[in-house]
């Protein structure tokens, strides 16, 4: 029996093309919500990039961060910073607007310069641009995720230079950048934890690589139609895409709903 919920958000819960959560999909989570089952939103974005998502439904726990930051209410379920030697690396590699990043910590937002890489991300997830300030104000500080926009030729200027650091990639034009102990079901694990829910009787829905060990750990995860062929080879099922109602129709197949 499913207990728990967890949803990715972008392109998984929230299209991009209309960026909104689609109306037959808040209805499901109404009736979820009804029959007791805990719902969750599992991302990468930041808590402050969640603003208009948490308006449109009041989750019940929040995996941001990729797993780095997880909490329930006003209560933080799990904090887990990039070690110091992994912030060096970032740094140094992102030095002299290498490439575009933006770091994460648990309050700040921001990166170091601005390209139309940057600026085709923030305006696909329909969130404005964060304040710039140098690669190296991140020195010193707790981050939890960065976001590297290198393509996969250039990527070797991050990894031939980071051995202390954990990539994911969703999108051809970007990395996330998480530390070595970081991922989605960590995230799941501490938010199961707290509600004292067993990890077999969760769901969990993605579409993007950094949702991976998140499916695959679930009772249940689910690709959506837009993802990538190993995505869906990994997952225990595939549905239809965000905008074909593929939540619905899945919860459906699982008679969760």
């Amino acid at each position: 029996m499913i207990k728990a919920i967890f949803f990715d958000v972008d392109g998984t819960l929230v299209s991009f093309k209309t960026h909104t959560i689609p109306a037959s999909t808040l209805g499901a989570l109404n009736v979820l919500r009804q029959r007791g089952i805990k719902l969750f939103l599992s991302t990468g974005r930041h808590q402050k990039m969640l603003g208009q998502v948490r308006d449109w439904f009041p989750f019940d726990g929040y995996v941001t961060l990729s797993g780095q930051y997880c909490f329930a209410g006003d209560q933080v379920l799990r904090k887990n910073p990039m070690p110091p030697e992994a912030v060096e690396e970032l740094v140094a590699a992102a030095g002299d607007d290498a490439f575009s990043c933006i770091f994460l910590e648990g309050e700040e937002v921001y990166l170091n310069c601005i390209n139309q890489f940057t600026r085709t991300f923030m305006k696909d997830l329909n969130l404005p641009l964060p304040p710039v300030r140098p690669a190296s104000y991140a020195l010193g500080r707790e981050i939890y995720q960065a976001i590297t926009f290198l393509d996969r030729d250039n990527e070797h200027l991050l990894l031939d230079r980071a051995p202390h650091l954990k990539t994911t990639r969703w999108h051809p034009h970007f990395l996330d950048v998480i530390p070595p102990t970081g991922g989605k079901d960590k995230g799941m694990d501490a938010i199961l934890e707290h509600f004292g829910i067993p990890v077999e009787e969760s769901m969990a829905f993605g579409d993007g690589e950094n949702d991976l060990t998140m499916l695959v750990h679930a009772g249940i995860g689910v690709a959506m139609g837009t993802a990538s062929d190993e995505v869906k080879r990994q997952a225990d099922w595939a549905t239809a895409s965000v905008d074909e109602d593929g939540i619905v129709k899945a919860l459906q197949h699982f008679q969760v709903l």
